[in-house]
């Protein structure tokens, strides 16, 4: 009997493996999927940035870049031990829009270390020629009769160059389950999670679908997209504060005009302004996102296993079209190409990181597409809410802390209490 299951083996499933086997317990990773990190993780952007709403959302953000920029020693691997994910460094551009709390995010930066530079508009419309620095808002859908008007000033924004992206978010989450399994996590694909065995008034293990039960006294839901329905089998929903949904987003590819590759003077686009966000990616194309704006309508979904990964027509256009006024020489393509996948979002946008009301049932769920960046930092957080909850530590009244040894910062953990009040937030997938 393993010590610890823990359900979903995408990147954060598989990084929480690592530390609770790291720390001497066994743990078993059950998955309904082919593969690791086939899910939400193997659809993510894979974006490495700090511009959080909350000081605990910068702080978790900049020490996982420390922790990807030094993978191998993250991993505990040396030379030969089969490909890693790479991190690329990018400078990052922030667009915002009217009314965005630009001195909020600016303070967070600066309180957690992170560098950063305000251009003025005669300065970044010089330094970064092959943007059009005007305003375009409110963002808009093509099919808007006003999508093409004339645009306003130019803007000012905030360049932030230690940013970047990690160029296989898939990889990286094997390479995580391969360093857990080297400690002796095992690993059970294709294993479907029917129930949630309870005795005593805690957690007992975790039903399969071909009729065992996986008995063991910690279960950890990192189930992405799926999370929802896991927690409805544990009894655990009715004691949340905050709740997640599944939602469909696409993410689209296109090729990148001249001075915007990512060795041609290419950034990261976070452009609240238009309504996407994009990232240059070795092989000379762009990755572009939504936002969510007001004009795109929120596709929730009820059965994560239902959503095609094809992208469609609309939000292509909806996507590419705003980042092609924003970057004048695009072209556009006649036919959609990218992916889709499915976000598990929290309302304020940010993560749940907590135990339950279930004793011995935890949570690492509503990553709301922008938690991929934290992977190797979510493993010491849950290791750490399962230490001190397992010894009698009430964390509800007492929020556990997490070492952020890299940057020297301690980070609150009662910030992702699945027990919060709605956080101010960007709203976004931005967080």
């Amino acid at each position: 009997m393993p010590d610890v299951v823990v359900v979903g083996a995408g990147a954060l499933g598989a990084s929480i493996a690592l530390e609770l086997q790291r720390s001497g317990r066994t743990v078993t990773v059950v998955d309904k999927g082919m593969s690791v990190g086939g899910g939400s993780t193997s659809s993510s952007s894979a974006v490495v940035r700090y511009n959080y709403s909350t000081l605990d959302g910068a702080i978790s953000a900049w020490e996982s870049a420390h922790r990807w920029w030094s993978w191998s020693d993250h991993l505990d691997v040396g030379e030969g031990a089969g490909p890693l994910a790479t991190f690329h460094r990018c400078p990052m551009i922030l667009l915002e829009s009217p009314g965005f709390d630009r001195a909020r995010i600016l303070k967070h930066l600066t309180d957690v270390g992170v560098q950063w530079e305000e251009l003025d508009s005669d300065a970044l419309a010089g330094r970064f020629p092959s943007i059009d620095t005007r305003a375009f808002f409110p963002p808009r859908r093509p099919d808007d009769e006003r999508f093409f008007d004339e645009p306003g000033d130019r803007l000012d924004g905030v360049l932030i160059p230690d940013t970047g992206f990690i160029d296989d978010p898939q990889l990286a989450a094997v390479n995580l389950m391969d360093a857990a399994r080297r400690q002796g996590t095992e690993l059970r694909l294709r294993t479907l999670v029917v129930g949630v065995a309870v005795s005593g008034g805690r957690v007992a293990g975790v039903e399969l679908a071909d009729g065992s039960t996986i008995h063991a006294p910690v279960v950890v839901n990192a189930a992405g997209p799926w999370s929802s329905a896991l927690n409805r089998l544990a009894g655990v929903t009715d004691a949340m504060a905050v709740h997640t949904r599944p939602m469909r987003q696409e993410v689209h590819v296109v090729e990148s005009p001249p001075g915007c590759g990512l060795h041609d003077g290419g950034v990261l686009l976070a452009d609240l302004d238009l309504g996407y966000y994009s990232r240059p990616q070795p092989g000379g194309t762009l990755l572009v996102g939504g936002v969510e704006p007001d004009c795109d309508p929120l596709e929730w979904v009820e059965d994560p296993d239902e959503v095609a990964p094809t992208p469609t027509v609309e939000c292509f256009e909806a996507q590419v079209w705003r980042l092609a006024r924003r970057l004048p020489d695009l072209a556009v393509p006649h036919r959609p190409t990218g992916l889709a996948g499915v976000y598990d979002v929290t309302p304020d946008w940010l993560p749940i990181y907590d135990r339950s009301s279930l004793d011995g049932f935890y949570l690492a769920i509503g990553t709301s597409g922008n938690q991929f960046k934290n992977a190797p930092l979510v493993g010491q957080m849950l290791l750490d809410l399962v230490d001190a909850c397992e010894a009698g530590h009430d964390h509800d009244a007492d929020p556990v802390t997490t070492d952020c040894h890299h940057i020297g910062r301690t980070l609150n953990l009662g910030t992702f209490s699945r027990l919060r009040t709605e956080v101010a937030t960007s709203g976004t997938v931005l967080g």
